[in-house]
């Protein structure tokens, strides 16, 4: 086997890992070259390190790097590493995987920041006996919820806990009500940002950047979606979907809630994007994420359904079955700065600000 560990390691192995990425289960579009173009805009820089053999890439991750002053050099990845399915000799491409995102994270990061896709729990066990530590940094979601949409029509619609949507859908009574769904175009990446800012100003966080919109449409190009529902020739809602392998996924979602309009509005316009996807043959839907407390409660019984947000709740009425992904782990070098990394989340104060950097890192530069 050879690690190929570089920022630039060439087009042929980019087309060999993005291929590997589509064809493994779980996987997102973020671990795609195509997404570290992208967050170039945002003030990233891509790495790569590819674990090969004879001209095949068998395992990999993408890191997002970016420098924080103080702090200095910092990465992240997002539903990485990779690891190709049926691998004959799993365990060793795991091993050199994981030794050589150690060597990256020992000499040339401060902090690295990893959240694993589902089933590599082995590789988190193996990044943490070569000195990681399990991580609550929520670089990405823990887990989902996602639908199976290999079934009849019919039967998604009966999983539908909302009686309300239930009926629109059944009587496609909106319609009649001068409301429009369907898919956006380039015409609308000004509408997308326009409603992700009514969105980011309703619940209080800074919103993506119509130039970031649109790099991040134009560079994803057949990998994302953008689905628009108008009422009376105003937008309204707007959702932004990934799509990797048999996966659709949502990603941002913006809605204009001072425009009247008719209930259900977000709840149609993601129905009618799932038989979409249907129709397009991918196997899944995947709601985008979902927090630890509603994993604890959807997976493991801890609380009660009443302890969910409405957010939480309103993905569960479109039915689906909620995963974990494997367990998230960190690395942060020196010892000193692990130590006030550590001491600062024991605080309120310290807390707020570790979590705005780690927005920082998830969002990247906006405006």
């Amino acid at each position: 086997m050879i690690i190929v560990d570089s920022a630039q390691p060439g087009q042929s192995w980019l087309r060999a890992w993005d291929e590997l990425v589509e064809a493994t289960p779980g996987c997102d579009v973020s671990q795609l070259s195509a997404w570290g173009r992208v967050r170039a805009e945002a003030g990233y820089a891509p790495h790569y390190v590819l674990v090969t053999r004879g001209g095949e890439v068998l395992g990999g991750a993408q890191v997002l790097v970016r420098q924080v002053r103080p702090l200095g050099t910092l990465g992240y990845v997002p539903y990485g590493p990779v690891i190709a399915t049926g691998v004959p000799d799993r365990a060793c491409v795991r091993d050199a995987l994981a030794g050589a995102l150690d060597d990256l994270a020992r000499h040339r990061l401060r902090m690295l920041f990893v959240q694993p896709p589902e089933g590599v729990d082995d590789l988190s066990g193996e990044m943490i006996a070569r000195g990681f530590r399990g991580s609550d940094a929520c670089v990405a979601p823990p887990g989902s919820l996602r639908i199976d949409l290999n079934r009849p029509e019919d039967a998604l619609w009966s999983e539908l806990g909302n009686k309300r949507l239930r009926r629109e859908v059944r009587r496609r009574s909106w319609e009649n009500k001068g409301v429009r769904v369907g898919r956006g175009d380039e015409r609308d990446f000004s509408v997308m940002a326009e409603l992700l800012a009514r969105t980011g100003a309703h619940h209080r966080f800074q919103p993506y950047s119509e130039e970031y919109v649109e790099a991040l449409l134009h560079g994803l190009g057949r990998h994302a979606v953008l689905w628009i529902a108008r009422y009376r020739g105003t937008p309204v809602v707007a959702h932004l979907y990934t799509l990797c392998g048999a996966t659709m996924r949502a990603r941002l979602t913006g809605f204009d809630r001072a425009v009247p309009s008719p209930n259900g509005l977000p709840g149609i316009l993601h129905w009618e994007a799932m038989m979409w996807a249907r129709d397009q043959g991918f196997r899944w839907f995947d709601h985008g994420g979902l927090p630890e407390s509603a994993l604890r409660t959807l997976l493991d019984d801890v609380d009660d359904w009443s302890s969910l947000s409405s957010y939480v709740r309103y993905k569960c009425d479109f039915g689906g079955s909620p995963y974990r992904c494997s367990p998230a782990v960190e690395s942060i070098r020196p010892a000193a700065l692990r130590g006030a990394y550590d001491l600062a989340m024991r605080t309120g104060t310290g807390t707020r600000l570790i979590r705005a950097a780690q927005g920082l890192l998830r969002q990247g530069r906006v405006g």
